[in-house]
């Protein structure tokens, strides 16, 4: 009985740069979307201009993420720039005031800086009615006029508003000049099925090896809400290394189903070597048996050649030795031999060729 499948919640999304390193992580998404669209051209000729043919042109993916947290990574991978820690930023400190006439000062903990080019060190006070004063530091000293009217006596509490660096903060700066990251966006979301007690049955994942960002993105604050991080990107085509070059076209996105505790041959009903029966001379270089696997519905694919999944044997190792597990054939005389390749784990599942060896 086939199991129905469904793709349910949002996906959680990974971003990495060329050498793997990861730049981002979004696992609070609201909402993520992927949208594949295709153009197209009718060809008419004929009485009647009769549809003779339709091409299709223009293939574009696109993704739409909006994570709920504030992230700084997915904003600064979005215009094309890193993440900074140190910055100078405004900060505040609650001071007890000294009040002498209609001076007022107090000292801070911190290290005041001059916020522009100029040399003089501002900062401001809000004194606990509320007012806003504007004044300057010498050294960590903080000095403002108030006005005759505003009541304040020594020991109050006020607090000073002061440029400063803070070697804890993180920072983006959005260039002018913007020039969005091209990253490999991986999403990864859950498989579910009502036909099995346990719910979730596997994974998706959604492998897009070359993702263009937009650099444009919104950040909405309103009292009533919570300002979200949205981030837009188009695939681009991405040529990848396969089995046969003339076939492997350059492609956009690999969307693969994980199954929880499926194995590779579970659906397996036959193995083929690929080429079949073949010759070579003692002297020819090694040959690494493809071996392609049939399942009982949909396509064949490549078996996996790696570790133990597969095992390889030579009937006559005097003509020809093979790797146990591997499948690399060594010739090594003159004669015939049957190669044979199972599945480990399930081996009445096999196939067979024929190897004739002849002398140089």
């Amino acid at each position: 009985m086939s199991i129905r499948k469904f793709l349910t919640s949002v996906a959680d999304v990974y971003a990495y740069d060329t050498s793997e390193q990861l730049i981002f992580a979004g696992k609070t998404l609201l909402d993520s979307s992927i949208e594949v669209s295709l153009g197209s051209a009718p060809v008419r000729g004929g009485r009647g201009n009769q549809l003779q043919y339709i091409y299709y042109h223009t293939g574009e993916m696109k993704f739409n993420l909006t994570d709920t947290q504030w992230n700084l990574g997915m904003l600064a991978a979005t215009v094309g720039v890193s993440t900074v820690t140190s910055n100078s930023t405004y900060q505040e400190e609650s001071v007890s005031l000294t009040v002498a006439g209609q001076t007022v000062t107090g000292t801070v903990a911190g290290t005041p800086l001059a916020a522009t080019s100029s040399a003089t060190l501002y900062g401001w006070v809000t004194l606990p009615s509320g007012t806003i004063l504007n004044g300057t530091f010498s050294g960590s000293n903080f000095t403002a006029t108030k006005a005759a009217t505003e009541t304040l006596v020594t020991g109050e509490l006020g607090c000073i508003r002061y440029w400063a660096a803070d070697s804890a903060s993180v920072s983006v700066k959005i260039n002018a000049n913007m020039i969005p990251k091209v990253v490999k966006l991986v999403m990864e979301t859950q498989l579910n099925s009502a036909d099995v007690t346990t719910n979730k049955i596997g994974v998706v994942q959604i492998i897009a090896p070359t993702v263009a960002l937009s650099g444009a993105f919104s950040i909405s604050m309103k009292s009533d809400g919570v300002s979200n991080t949205p981030l837009t990107a188009t695939a681009l085509a991405y040529q990848g290394t396969g089995v046969d070059a003339c076939v492997d076209g350059p492609y956009y996105a690999k969307l693969i189903e994980i199954i929880d505790d499926a194995n590779w041959y579970d659906n397996v009903v036959a193995l083929a070597i690929q080429g079949g029966d073949f010759a070579a001379l003692t002297t020819a270089d090694p040959v690494t048996l493809v071996v392609w696997a049939i399942p009982s519905s949909g396509a064949a694919f490549l078996a996996p050649t790696t570790g133990t999944e597969l095992t390889f044997s030579s009937e006559t190792g005097a003509t020809a030795t093979v790797s146990a597990n591997l499948g690399v054939v060594t010739m090594v005389g003159a004669g015939t031999t049957l190669l044979k390749v199972l599945i480990t784990a399930s081996s009445t599942v096999e196939a067979s060729c024929i190897l004739t060896v002849s002398a140089p």
